[in-house]
């Protein structure tokens, strides 16, 4: 039977939730008591995530390295459970000597906003990926209009995603994102470009259309082993 290779612990809370949704995929689909195939490779994310400030050039190679642990253990496919390990991932792809598939998370998402006729989206993450140009970048030269938030709410998520890391939800949170829903109503989508976003969107009542990076890339994943 073929496998899903998932590289996570990144941060393990969302790593739980890539987990789940393979296995309710699978189950869904094959009934009876199936689950999902799955190598999880899960990693020590501290040895990254402390180089994010001042040492991201030490991040590649360190991610590069993880990833040939993965894929040593020949999944049929794989995915990142990182939306920005993806901006690392992009920098070190070509030295893979594999035709192993992987799920990425950007074009996924590209790629969904453009069949859906989206024009303009409002992209939530880390502080770093809603101000850096990985994730925007190939959705702006594909004639999509990305929008983020303001310097002062860019600074709230950063601190509810670091909360959420941990695995903790407030309400606080929910109301601030309920909020933050109503205030750019205007957009044709709202990507969830960080993979604990999904932690506190899942139990929000929202009228936008939410792109969750994380289905997308479990959506694709699975379909590369049916």
């Amino acid at each position: 039977m073929k496998r899903i290779g998932i590289l996570g612990g990144t941060a393990y809370p969302s790593t739980a939730l890539y987990y789940t949704l393979l296995n309710k995929m699978a189950n869904e689909k094959w009934g009876g008591y199936h689950s999902c195939p799955i190598i999880l490779y899960s990693i020590d994310y501290h040895h990254i995530k402390s180089r994010y400030a001042n040492q991201w050039d030490e991040i590649p190679n360190i991610l590069k390295d993880e990833v040939e642990n993965l894929l040593m253990l020949q999944p049929d496919c794989f995915l990142i459970a990182n939306n920005t390990l993806h901006k690392a991932y992009d920098q070190i792809k070509h030295e893979f000597l594999t035709n192993i598939p992987m799920s990425h998370s950007i074009e996924l998402t590209k790629s969904h906003i453009l069949k859906n006729n989206m024009k303009k989206v409002l992209l939530l993450g880390t502080p770093f990926t809603m101000e850096d140009d990985y994730f925007k970048s190939p959705l702006q030269q594909a004639g999509i209009e990305v929008i983020i938030p303001n310097q002062e709410e860019i600074a709230k998520i950063g601190a509810f995603q670091s909360t959420l890391a941990t695995g903790s939800i407030t309400d606080e949170m929910k109301a601030f994102f309920i909020q933050l829903m109503e205030d750019y109503n205007s957009v044709d989508g709202v990507i969830l470009g960080c993979t604990e976003l999904p932690l506190v969107f899942n139990s929000l009542d929202t009228n936008l259309p939410i792109i969750d990076t994380m289905v997308l890339q479990c959506e694709d994943a699975f379909s590369k082993i049916q």
